[in-house]
């Protein structure tokens, strides 16, 4: 999402075609994790209220006891192991409890989780 929200400087150009026409925005929903790092990465007060006004045409899925549980058994099992950080397990956890795939370019950061079911246009 961080790529889509910075359309003036696109790693992945296909980005805005695979969200908007492939999946279909309407399909779409945001882990409040990711809501939230793109708050944090806002570099200005312009960008940040871009991102409040075009965030709300998502669903956001909010954390909650399941997915903390299931976060919590993940960094137990693969922080050490797999380098896994705080917010790809809430992510992650997101993804599985609400059974959805996870869009991501940065598969090296999810693949080894189990139950995890990845969508990129990029895995191999």
């Amino acid at each position: 999402m961080i790529d889509y929200w910075n359309r003036n400087n696109l790693r992945h150009p296909s980005t805005k075609n695979i969200l908007e026409n492939v999946i279909g925005a309407y399909n779409i929903i945001l882990s409040s994790v990711t809501v939230m790092e793109l708050i944090v990465g806002a570099a200005n007060k312009s960008e940040l209220n871009k991102i409040n006004s075009d965030v709300h045409q998502f669903q956001i899925a909010l954390i909650d006891n399941t997915v903390s549980q299931l976060a919590m058994d993940m960094l137990r099992n693969y922080t050490l192991s797999h380098g896994l950080s705080l917010p790809d397990a809430l992510i992650a956890a997101t993804a599985i409890e609400a059974r959805l795939e996870l869009f991501t370019y940065n598969v090296k950061h999810y693949k080894f989780i189990d139950g995890i079911n990845l969508y990129s246009p990029i895995i191999k």
